[in-house]
């Protein structure tokens, strides 16, 4: 600090912070990793420099909304349904497969609000679902034979978190939440 002091940063203006990069998320400025790691540091900056630095880079008003049309299904008889890389998917998505293996990885996602519901129905096979940290994951559902599993459910996660539901049905299969 430079003789001046840093001025402390309030409860509510880290709220109105996170609510800024959900926007930023929604518009497809940010991806979903982006924004759980920026929330995060959000949650721990103790000066509004810190929290100015977080949606410093971000336009004041909210510009059009992201021209990528959101995912709402993916569907696949026999083969491997994958989704990676920037897309944009949207509030309540399905993935619908007969016989093969799933992976849909959400780090450089798109949400298309605050909370995205994934559902998976799935006669035989695994599927994979990559989210970062800091990412809240409500996972149910059930398999006929199989598991499903979260590899990190009680992570570190913020109170305002992005929620990613998942809802699987299946008869025979696997269904893996990997955090990187």
């Amino acid at each position: 600090m430079s003789g001046e002091l840093e001025k402390r940063a309030s409860d509510a203006e880290r709220e109105a912070a996170i609510a800024r990069l959900r926007e930023a998320s929604a518009e497809g400025r940010l991806t979903l990793e982006e924004l759980a790691d920026r929330a995060a540091v959000a949650y721990a900056a103790r000066s509004q420099a810190e929290l100015a630095q977080l949606t410093g880079d971000l336009p004041v008003t909210a510009p059009p909304a992201s021209r990528r049309k959101p995912v709402r299904w993916t569907f696949a008889v026999i083969g491997e349904p994958t989704r990676k890389g920037r897309w944009r998917i949207a509030r309540r998505t399905a993935v619908v497969m007969g016989i093969g293996d799933c992976h849909l990885d959400l780090r450089r996602a798109e949400l298309d609000g605050e909370e995205v519901t994934v559902t998976i129905v799935q006669l035989i096979g695994d599927t994979t679902i990559v989210v970062p940290h800091h990412v809240d994951v409500e996972l149910s559902g059930l398999f006929l034979i199989g598991s499903k599993s979260d590899s990190g459910a009680e992570g570190d996660v913020a109170p305002s978190a992005p929620l990613v539901r998942i809802r699987v049905y299946g008869l025979l299969g696997e269904l893996q939440v990997v955090r990187r």
